[in-house]
């Protein structure tokens, strides 16, 4: 399995078949970026334009594109060649050969326009186990008391998102955690920086990407 961090909280997941899942691919990634990545499927976690964006979708074209409510209203008469597929929080299903389960997120007090649904993502592939904690503010969702991951893709950005202290308090929280990604620090990276630091006083094992 191969991960590849996008801005923001873009990421592209490439199991070891070939199948490709993008996720929160947005209005931070220049479209020439994303020339011939051409995705399975793609994941939108919530409406706002860093994480959904009609420009990027066209782009990227995936075959199937997994959306909420509010994101397939927002498409309107947009025509993408996408099969659209609703979801909603506690639908569990499998995209080709990755299993996800959608769950709500609280986005906290500071968003001017609060999303009706705001999704984290957990993802089986590969006999690898992700969590994707999307714009998650207050600890929510899913009890991850008792979860165990590879990989936990957790936002630092602070004010919309954790802020790198509160990652950190949330990542504790985690049953077993083999890696962690911080992402959501633009426009402000020095977050992400000082969450690697807080991580390695911890022993906790990050890896972080140039964006």
């Amino acid at each position: 399995m191969k991960l590849t961090k996008f801005e923001q909280s873009g990421f592209i997941l490439e199991t070891n078949t070939g199948f490709k899942l993008a996720m929160d691919i947005g209005a931070y990634s220049p479209v020439e970026t994303l020339e011939g990545i051409s995705p399975d499927a793609m994941l939108v976690s919530h409406i706002h334009g860093d994480h959904f964006s009609v420009e990027q979708i066209k782009k990227l074209a995936p075959k199937k594109l997994y959306l909420n409510k509010e994101c397939i209203e927002a498409l309107g008469e947009e025509i993408v060649t996408s099969e659209i597929i609703q979801v909603k929080a506690g639908d569990q299903i499998d995209i080709g050969e990755i299993k996800v389960r959608f769950f709500e997120v609280d986005h906290g007090p500071n968003v001017k326009i609060k999303p009706e649904e705001n999704f984290g993502f957990l993802i089986e592939a590969d006999g690898k186990k992700i969590y994707f904690g999307g714009d998650i503010f207050y600890p929510s969702g899913l009890d991850v008391s008792n979860l165990e991951v590879d990989t936990a893709l957790i936002p630092v950005g602070g004010f919309y998102t954790f802020g790198p202290q509160e990652a950190l308090d949330f990542v504790k929280q985690f049953k077993k955690i083999g890696t962690v990604v911080p992402m959501h620090s633009n426009p402000a990276p020095e977050t992400k920086d000082e969450f690697l630091k807080l991580a390695a006083l911890e022993g906790i094992h990050t890896e972080s990407y140039p964006i």
